[in-house]
């Protein structure tokens, strides 16, 4: 009887009429806004990540956040990375192929200038005796290899390696099912496309237009922000998110990142709004990174020079959210197998709690900002929504296709509100 009347209790005082809970709204709108094409994707064409930080250090400040860094908002860092400013475009026969939707270019994809008729290499051509001499006797420099979906057959591979070996067109196709783009910080020596299947076929002229320009030294930063502890303000747990995203494919063409990361951003500046009002009893930094869909950048500038702006055994715990757009099937903890204390304390409260409908767990894994923390020794975890948005890197991971359901994300606000609290040793 104890028992039930305490978890009533809490359930009494955890609820959105008691303690402020989030505002599923508010997020939405951010959401919106971090999409919206001023921002362009929050890459590095027309000041997009630019833009975006600037955007987040004002939330900050409207909140009454200090900086985090020497008085500033802004921990900047360098980094090269390959960009698409102008004109991507193929022209098929004498029909406009749809950037992001019929194809992609590689990240690493140099500026191209060309034309040739395309040659499937498919499965069929490859096992048969006459495609596959065909293809060997190939004048490549004016055609151009469109590289099927091919089985996993000794035969075929070995085949297509003898091919491609005398391939000399510096432009090459590769059919996939999923076009999913990224960020290069290089550029490479071919053009390579990913297209979708059926959209190229033997005989199809092609005309390739690529602007591509290789940023050196390209200045981003990360944003962050403090609220001091109200009793233990030496002490820290850091909320932590990255707001890049993969920006344009062309001047015409940008990729959002509703669910990668605008959701994240969306959810840290709600629980900036609920901290600056109820001021925990560690203090809490903010971080907005930067770099991240360029290989952890960001974070690992940060931690590299955390040494310069806080005591690293004084982190209680990073708490980093990327994807946090869905959660109807619940949480995932990447690096929960690692910190098993704490993943079992999150999963009890869900369990008393019932905010979502299951907490799981992973181990290790460099796939967001958490990692570079924890491989110093830093107790983080890396949290992503689960539910049925699936979009990932492509240009409908945007904001009209990802609302939020208001059960799903107050209870994975909750769940991490009422997780923050028990680290800090805060009484709910």
């Amino acid at each position: 009887m104890k028992h039930k009347i305490i978890t009533a209790f809490l359930a009494l005082i955890l609820s959105p009429g008691f303690c402020e809970a989030q505002d599923v709204n508010y997020a939405q709108r951010m959401i919106d806004t971090l999409c919206s094409p001023y921002f362009g994707g929050r890459g590095y064409v027309n000041e997009g990540v630019q833009r975006a930080a600037e955007f987040i250090a004002t939330k900050y400040e409207e909140a009454g956040l200090e900086p985090f860094i020497e008085g500033e908002y802004f921990h900047s860092f360098e980094m090269n990375v390959n960009t698409f400013p102008g004109k991507v475009s193929i022209v098929q026969n004498e029909s406009q192929l749809e950037t992001g939707r019929d194809f992609i270019v590689s990240p690493d994809c140099p500026q191209v200038n060309a034309e040739g008729k395309v040659v499937l290499i498919s499965g069929s051509k490859l096992k048969d005796k006459k495609g596959f001499k065909t293809l060997k006797k190939m004048d490549w420099s004016k055609h151009i290899a469109v590289i099927d979906q091919l089985p996993k057959d000794e035969l075929v591979q070995k085949r297509l390696a003898k091919v491609l070996k005398k391939y000399d067109n510096p432009v090459r196709f590769q059919v996939v099912q999923k076009l999913t783009w990224g960020v290069g910080r290089s550029q490479s020596e071919v053009a390579s496309f990913s297209v979708l299947p059926d959209v190229l076929k033997d005989g199809d002229k092609l005309n390739i237009n690529v602007e591509a320009k290789l940023e050196k030294g390209f200045t981003s930063s990360n944003v962050a922000g403090l609220i001091r502890g109200r009793e233990v303000p030496d002490s820290f747990i850091f909320i932590t998110g990255h707001y890049d995203h993969l920006g344009h494919m062309g001047s015409e063409t940008y990729i959002p990142g509703a669910n990668d990361n605008a959701s994240g951003i969306a959810m840290i500046l709600d629980f900036v709004k609920k901290y600056t009002t109820n001021p925990p009893r560690y203090s809490v930094v903010f971080i907005a990174f930067a770099g991240e869909e360029a290989g952890l950048v960001g974070s690992y500038h940060f931690v590299s020079q955390l040494k310069d702006f806080c005591d690293p055994r004084k982190i209680r715990f990073v708490l980093n959210m990327d994807l946090m757009g869905s959660g109807q099937e619940g949480i995932m903890v990447v690096n929960g197998a690692v910190f098993t204390k704490e993943y079992e304390l999150m999963k009890s409260i869900n369990q008393e709690m019932n905010y979502l409908p299951q907490v799981k767990k992973r181990g290790k894994a460099a796939n967001s900002d958490h990692y570079f923390f924890s491989e110093v020794g830093i107790p983080a975890y890396f949290f992503y929504l689960m539910g049925p948005y699936k979009h990932y890197h492509d240009i409908d991971d945007k904001a009209e296709n990802l609302r939020l359901e208001k059960e799903a994300y107050e209870g994975a606000c909750n769940l991490l509100h009422h997780f923050a609290q028990r680290l800090m040793g805060d009484s709910l």
